[in-house]
Formats: C-alpha cells, structure tokens, sequence
C-alpha cells in the first residue's frame, strides 16, 4: 500500500488526560492576563470569567471542554491516523545575515528580502516566501510594512513577516485589500499566561478586518515554565488552549490547529535550544495532545544549535524532525536558520529544501503491482541477470530514484576532479545560481495594482514621517 504509516508515542492515554484536566484548572483558576477591555468584553460573551479591574480572562472547564466537542465535531478526522504526510518549510524572519564562507554575521538589509524572493521562488519544499531578515536600512518602526511591500511587489508566493505595531497592521491590511489576499496576525502569548497590549490591539484589528489569527506560544522550560519536560508539555498544552478560546472569543472562529514554538532553556548557558533530544519529545508529545484533540499539530521542530551546517545540525535536524513527524505532527520549525536564532542563511535554506525532499520522498513510500515488482522480467533475466540496459529500467527511472542536487553520491576520484567542493559551497553555488540577477526582478503584479500599492505604502511612509 503506497504512503508510510507510523506509530510513536511517549505519553500513555492516561497521561494526556491528566494533562489536559491539569490544563483546564490552571485555565479556570490562574487564567490569562489580558490588558484590553474589548477583548475581555468578547470573552466573558464567549463564557469566560473577567476580572476588568485585574484585567483577567479565566476560562471555566466546562466552557472549555464545549468548545473542544464543537471543534472536534467540525473537523474531518484522518481516515487512518497512521498515516505520515509529506512536510513543507516555512521562513522566520531574522535580525542577521550569517555568511557561511566568511563566518561572520551582519544586519540584514532590504537586497536580502528581494533575494530570498528570487531564492524561494526555486524552492518547491518553501511553499510560503516570508521576508527572510528585518531591513535594517528602513526606520525600526516602518520594517514590517516595508518587507509586506516588497513581498507584494515581488513574490508570486505568498509570505509575510512578524508585524509590530497597530499602525503597521492597518496599513498592511490596506495593501492587502489591494492585492485581495487574506493575511493572518500571529496571536502570541508572552509566556506564562500574559498577553501584550499591542498583541491585543493588533487582533482586534485582524479579526474585525476579517483577516485571521493564528497562534504558536513559545514556552522555554526552565525559564518560562518547569525544567522538567511533563512541566513544560502541559505548560504550552494549556496556553495552546488559552490561544484557541481567545481567538475564538475574538473571530468567532476557532482554528483547527495545535500549534506552538516551545523549547528547553539550556541550564549552562540559559540559552533557548532548538535542538537538545527533548525537542524530540516534545514533538511527539504534540503529535499526541493534537489528536487527543482532533485536530493537526506543529512543533517547532527539524531545529538545530548548531551555527553551521555540520554533523550536529543534520542529526538534530533529523532527528527531531522523523521523531516528531512520524509521531503525527504535520508542521515544523521555520528553516533556513543559523543555530537558535543567530541568523538566516541562504546556504541553510537550500539545504534544508532538499532535506524535506528527501523525507517527503519517504513517506510517500511505493507501489507493489505487476508493474513495479517486474517479477516476469526478474524471472526471464534469470541468474546474474543484469538490469540496467532494461526498457523497465528506462520507464521507472525517474520515479524510484531521488535525485539530489547537493547531495553527493560521486566516487573520491571524480568529487576530487570536480573541485571537491563540500557541501556548503555546493549549497553556496546553487544559491548564487538560483538568485543569479534579483536585484533587477520585475514586479510580479499588474501595473494598474502596483500603482495602487505603491500609493498605500508611500502613505504609510508619509504617515511615519519616513
């Protein structure tokens, strides 16, 4: 049967129950703080105790275990629960360029946007083209609607950044208006339990203007939540329910999506680490908790530490990410990233690319029919039969060998003649190839919309005194 099934588990049935009763009395007795009166206001309509003067949202369990059933109700379960499905990557939006060959760092600029644009467009496995740094030649409270313009101006794939501000939201949801497009606002909570004024004042924006919300809490466990992984799961278990009641509350909606970006603190260094093995628990223990809750589930996981594209990050990559996605989950960590945030790499990117095609290609699995088993062929070649001249051989060619165009498979004697070249300039060349002449991209949409856009986006330069 073609498609790879799996089954991973670290919790048992008991134990994702006592986590999630644990979650709905931490949501009904300690709750969410909440610093805007509307937003409490939609809440208390949609069944939550409100404290205007503390400014709390508290969520009763019934309340809570009601929304579930309704949610459950709505989406269509997976026919069979085993089944793995491809993976795709996505880009988060960093402060710093990481220049793999000279080993240094910079800030990232408005070029490198219009680069990854141009690399992105190549990249089958990044279906979503997000800016890939924050411009530092842009004023600090104009970089979100810059790189939404440029995204807008330049990308036929969809894509955004982190936005900063309400004044920033209204005016991208204008120039979203213009290209007609849908945009979604990341509802994130400052963890434990707080949520930020702005955050607030920006979904409101969002949900009034018919645009979505999504959401992904970032628990660190030991710092903003217990050391111990049980502590840290049923941590981000419970602010992933606050994120789905609030935006309900907000939108009238909830989505149908467990997300979070949760991580472990490394106790040496109190750094976030993206790829210590308990990130592969976490991801598993996601896989889980979403299907208890019937609906699909991301973790941020396929991270590494590592600050270069060595040993330690293909392993943390890998396995954090076959761990988590073979447990169920269905999204992972943003890619293209130099160790936990350090920086966006071109070079990273490609590879990650090709990673995902591979793992994709897995999953997939393969046919077992007359056709493909060949076995007349096998039996009419007979002993020491060879196959290679074979029309068979010719016909599945393509579709039962992965081809990769990074990774090696070449004798010594010809990588040697080729240059030797290593994996990172193999990756660094293919970059280069790939984005050969983006500073002179022609704009991607009609000029009569460009005109449009161009006009919202020097008005909300104006409006900044830019």
């Amino acid at each position: 049967m073609n498609g790879l099934r799996a089954h991973l588990a670290v919790l048992s049935e008991d134990e994702i129950s006592h986590i999630h009763k644990a979650s709905l009395g931490i949501l009904e007795r300690v709750g969410l703080f909440m610093p805007n009166t509307e937003c409490l206001r939609r809440c208390a309509r949609a069944g939550a105790m409100v404290d205007f003067d503390k400014q709390l949202m508290r969520i009763p369990a019934e309340v809570m275990e009601d929304l579930l059933k309704d949610l459950r109700n709505k989406t269509a379960p997976q026919a069979d629960q085993t089944l793995r499905k491809p993976i795709s990557g996505s880009i988060s939006t960093q402060l710093f360029i990481v220049d793999y060959g000279s080993r240094e760092r910079r800030p990232g600029r408005s070029e490198d946007i219009i680069k990854g644009i141009s690399l992105v467009e190549k990249l089958k496995n990044i279906p979503l083209c997000n800016a890939v740094v924050i411009p530092s030649d842009v004023g600090p409270d104009f970089t979100d609607v810059h790189s939404f313009y440029l995204l807008y101006k330049y990308s036929k794939k969809r894509g955004g950044t982190y936005i900063l501000t309400p004044e920033s939201a209204n005016s991208i949801l204008d120039m979203a208006d213009i290209m007609g497009c849908k945009e979604s606002y990341l509802f994130e909570t400052i963890s434990p339990f707080k949520l930020r004024k702005e955050t607030l004042e920006m979904a409101l924006i969002f949900a009034d203007r018919g645009h979505g919300l999504g959401l992904a809490p970032m628990i660190l466990g030991g710092s903003t939540a217990p050391l111990t992984l049980a502590g840290t799961v049923l941590s981000f278990n419970t602010e992933v329910l606050a994120c789905l009641f609030s935006i309900y509350a907000l939108t009238g909606a909830m989505p149908a999506w467990y997300c979070h970006g949760s991580h472990m603190v490394d106790p040496s260094s109190l750094l976030c680490s993206f790829g210590s093995p308990g990130q592969a628990l976490i991801g598993i223990a996601t896989a889980q908790l979403a299907g208890f809750y019937g609906i699909p589930g991301g973790s941020n996981s396929a991270l590494t530490d590592a600050l270069l594209p060595d040993f330690q990050g293909g392993f943390e990559k890998g396995a954090n990410a076959i761990f988590s996605c073979l447990a169920g989950t269905v999204g992972i960590g943003c890619q293209g990233i130099a160790g936990a945030d350090q920086g966006f790499s071109f070079e990273q990117l490609v590879l990650d690319n090709e990673w995902i095609d591979s793992y994709n290609y897995i999953v997939s699995g393969f046919e077992v029919t007359e056709e493909t088993m060949a076995h007349e062929l096998i039996e009419s070649l007979g002993i020491g039969g060879v196959f290679m001249a074979e029309e068979h051989t010719v016909a599945h060619l393509r579709d039962s060998w992965w081809p990769s165009r990074l990774f090696s498979r070449q004798s010594f004697d010809v990588w040697k003649a080729q240059g030797g070249r290593d994996l990172i300039d193999r990756a660094h060349v293919l970059v280069e190839e790939s984005t050969e002449g983006y500073l002179s991209m022609e704009p991607v949409v009609e000029s009569s919309v460009l005109d449009l856009l161009e006009r919202e986006y020097n008005k909300a330069k104006a409006d900044r005194k830019m």
